[in-house]
């Protein structure tokens, strides 16, 4: 997608207004990379206190994450039994830990900070069942680089408003939004936890609560009910 003028206008407008709303968005994670990682893996389909349990448990069980590469994959599976789908998470976590080992000598993925982010990413991706939006959020949240993650809130608050095609796909609204957004990490983090609070308070799946959302005055959702 090619950004008019006007999609750059109501971008702004967008930005700004959840920004006197929600505040300035400055906090990265103080995880590791591989912490993140985990995190991330964990978190698909989870909230993040089920998340929490499980990574905690798995910590306070193995001490550190080459324990955990060295446990079983039945022991892992018993950790995070909150974390959804634990039976598909354990062999992967295990899995990606040997072979972070494997390759670099230590369970340490900051060496990815100095490289493109591009490749950086592509080098995560190789990694069992890491996809593009787990990659981003290491990218990102643990390294500061200039990746954008989309998630659902922000794909959907996206859409919603009209800065992007109604129809366009997770993935593909990814590189749309990176086109119109600065390559600048603190931007980037910004947006992300802007549209991501307002997806989750306000923007919500089912029932959004349009009559109290800042920016129903130029979204295209709200003059279409």
């Amino acid at each position: 997608m090619s950004a008019t003028e006007a999609t750059y206008e109501d971008l702004q407008y967008l930005v700004e207004t959840l920004e006197a709303t929600y505040g300035r968005q400055t906090r990265y994670s103080t995880k590791s990379a591989v912490d993140q990682l985990i995190a991330t893996t964990l978190s698909q389909r989870t909230n993040y206190a089920d998340e929490k349990k499980a990574y905690d448990n798995l910590l306070a069980t193995y001490g550190d994450w080459a324990g955990v590469a060295g446990a079983t994959v039945e022991g892992i599976e018993q950790c995070i039994q909150t974390s959804r789908w634990p039976e598909i998470k354990a062999p992967r976590i295990k899995e990606m830990l040997n072979l972070i080992l494997e390759r670099y000598g230590k369970l340490d993925l900051q060496f990815l900070a100095d490289m493109p982010v591009d490749e950086a990413q592509n080098l995560l991706m190789e990694l069992p069942g890491v996809g593009f939006k787990t990659a981003t959020f290491v990218l990102l949240f643990s390294l500061r680089r200039p990746a954008l993650p989309v998630d659902t809130h922000v794909h959907r608050v996206s859409t919603r408003f009209g800065i992007l095609p109604e129809k366009i796909t997770q993935a593909k609204s990814h590189k749309a939004l990176l086109d119109m957004l600065p390559k600048d990490a603190d931007e980037l983090l910004n947006f992300h936890k802007l549209l991501f609070k307002h997806g989750q308070r306000v923007c919500t799946y089912s029932r959004p609560k349009c009559g109290e959302c800042v920016v129903r005055e130029r979204c295209r959702y709200y003059h279409r009910q």
